[in-house]
């Protein structure tokens, strides 16, 4: 079935199943813009690596698969062969969840819960599954989004009391575990599903892997006073298959999913230091003592400084340190790494994170000194701002400073505005709206696919035969997925190539119609990242607020247009609820040529204080690099 949200190269996006993937392992990324999914689904998948027996027999092997890809026809033979293992509907063993309980769904139909119990969403800074929007909101879900939804609950699951009854499922099937990775920062490179994998796949004595159980079945009985107590792991891919959640999706007839029975699953292990030591926690970072780094102590997004010291000082059991030292051995650069986290407490989630690290900084042998002067730093003020600091690491005059001169310029100035001050007076053009897309190309004879779709945008803003895709398209911006009814309006307008920067735009444009006041124009003039410079208030506005600073700060950081979703979102949010639009064919032609020169460009936008010219204010809806007309 398939699952799992990918894009090629062209930027065309894909739901494929893990067969899929798999064959197509060298062409495509995973697409997903929920970190918590992507961390599950790069899991699953190293997993199912190991399982087949792709992993390297040693550091030389590790290296060549590195260098020159990795082989990956073991991995496509078993998911073949293990079909039934991994069917999320199988009748009696799917996937990650227990199928004896098809008993207890047929006698007792109220026994499940509804499907969005299972949503994160429900446990931001509430209780778990206390959050009872799903009375009046819950819906059908699609069969992948379940999927996803599965995955991130078995790896991510906070600790806590559960809404379970134990005539149904026995005693103590209401007293939550946490997951080995709740509370915790996972590190995993970032590429394709090939060069993800030839990375995550570090060498493991055959012995260390165990064996994965991809059902839930109660566990082999404990041989031992300990493991009387506490359920063991047998190795990595045990745990990277451990259950802490005995759940089972009930599907409808339509094969979508609106409830499901949950309950506590297996119990897990004690863990001891090195935390990475222990089986499935080698991509978790570290303090320098060994024990697990609190996703807390990253502050946001782009508090990077606690990341690259973990990185550094990561022990010799985990994948970091692993990838650093063959990186530094065989020459070449580290991988690009996602770091995720969800900082869980009391059966409470109270944030996520996701932060993007390039592999040039990691490879920076300057990197530890300097993040540790970051930190020390941190520690000796007491009315520094949280993260304060970070932004300095991607400074080279920082990076080959001495630690004398680190601390004298983070002691003067912990974050210095990049680039000069704004003018009070802002520009006009950031908020001026129209009715019709600003400069908007009209050749029949060479249609323009940008502009054709901002103005349907337009037109659908305002019909109210309509109002079904509008819907759909705010919907998509939170959960992407190419099972969503308002794919196939978007992409039938637009090459393929287009598909991915076409479908965020759209999604964007919605959230924006939706949060912006009745009446208010679609259109305008000024692109986003020169918008930006009127968030704020009073004199603090653009590059002088520190929140939306520091939201460009990591937006110029991201390297995937993917990456850019959820960050945009938030800033399109934001401009609606102050009456601000951006120009929705410039945003669009951004996305579909993200890269340096792009993000050049946006810095400059943001950071300039005076006016741009004309071509640069009003970027036209043009493709495939085209001249503005």
């Amino acid at each position: 079935m398939p699952f799992i949200d990918v894009v090629y190269p062209s930027g065309q996006l894909a739901l494929l199943s893990l067969a899929g993937v798999l064959e197509e392992a060298e062409r495509v990324r995973l697409a997903t813009t929920d970190p918590l999914l992507w961390a599950a689904t790069a899991r699953l998948l190293t997993a199912v690596a190991y399982t087949a027996g792709c992993g390297p027999l040693g550091q030389e092997e590790y290296a060549q698969r590195i260098r020159d890809g990795i082989d990956l026809t073991a991995a496509k033979c078993w998911v073949d062969d293990h079909a039934d293992d991994l069917d999320i509907f199988h009748p009696v063993k799917p996937l990650f969840q227990d199928g004896s309980l098809h008993a207890a769904a047929a006698t007792l139909p109220d026994a499940g819960i509804e499907v969005l119990y299972l949503d994160f969403t429900a446990a931001i800074r509430r209780p778990l599954l206390s959050d009872h929007r799903h009375l009046h909101t819950s819906v059908p879900v699609s069969a992948a989004h379940a999927a996803g939804l599965l995955l991130v609950q078995q790896m991510w699951c906070p600790g806590g009391r559960i809404s379970a009854r134990e005539a149904v499922y026995g005693k103590g099937c209401n007293h939550g575990r946490r997951s080995f990775a709740s509370g915790g920062l996972v590190i995993q490179p970032d590429g394709t599903v090939a060069q993800m994998l030839a990375w995550r796949l570090m060498p493991l004595p055959k012995a260390a892997l165990g064996n994965a159980r991809w059902t839930y079945r109660p566990r082999p009985e404990p041989s031992t006073a300990r493991d009387m107590a506490e359920e063991i792991p047998d190795g990595e891919t045990d745990a990277l298959t451990w259950q802490p959640r005995r759940v089972l999706l009930l599907p409808q007839a339509d094969g979508t999913v609106a409830r499901a029975m949950f309950a506590q699953g297996w119990t897990g292990g004690r863990q001891v230091d090195p935390v990475t030591g222990n089986p499935g926690c080698r991509d978790l970072l570290t303090t320098p003592s060994g024990s697990r780094l609190p996703a807390d102590v990253v502050t946001s997004e782009e508090d990077i400084a606690p990341l690259v010291h973990s990185w550094w000082t990561a022990p010799p059991s985990s994948w970091a340190h692993t990838a650093r030292k063959t990186a530094d051995t065989a020459g070449f650069a580290p991988p690009d790494v996602r770091v995720t986290g969800a900082t869980s407490h009391y059966k409470k989630i109270d944030c996520t994170r996701h932060v993007f690290l390039p592999g040039t900084l990691l490879a920076n042998p300057r990197g530890k000194d300097a993040a540790a002067c970051v930190l020390e730093a941190r520690s000796r003020s007491t009315t520094a701002a949280p993260g304060i600091g970070s932004v300095r690491l991607l400074e080279e005059e920082f990076m080959r400073a001495t630690d004398e001169e680190r601390t004298r310029l983070l002691d003067r100035t912990y974050e210095p505005v990049c680039g000069p001050d704004p003018e009070p007076d802002l520009d006009e053009t950031l908020f001026t709206t129209a009715d019709t897309p600003p400069e908007a190309r009209h050749d029949e004879a060479d249609p323009d696919p940008v502009g054709i779709l901002i103005r349907k945008l337009g037109g659908w803003a305002l019909s109210p035969h309509t109002r079904g895709l509008m819907t759909n398209l705010a919907s998509w911006a939170a959960a992407p997925s190419v099972t969503n009814p308002a794919c196939s309006p978007v992409t039938r307008l637009l090459p393929d190539d287009l598909h991915q920067p076409g479908m965020m735009t759209a999604a964007l444009f919605a959230v924006h119609r939706k949060t912006s006041q009745a009446g208010s124009s679609p259109y305008g003039k000024a692109p986003l990242a020169r918008l930006m410079r009127a968030f704020g208030t009073g004199y603090d506005r653009g590059p002088l607020h520190q929140p939306t600073r520091a939201a460009m700060t990591v937006i110029l950081r991201a390297r995937r247009t993917e990456d850019l979703l959820p960050l945009l979102l938030r800033q399109i949010r934001y401009a609606a609820t102050q009456g601000l639009t951006p120009n929705w064919g410039s945003l669009m032609h951004d996305l579909a040529h993200w890269g340096p020169a792009t993000q050049e460009r946006w810095q400059q936008q943001f950071y300039t204080r005076t006016a741009l010219p004309a071509h640069d204010r009003q970027t036209t809806t043009t493709v495939e690099g085209q001249d503005a007309a």
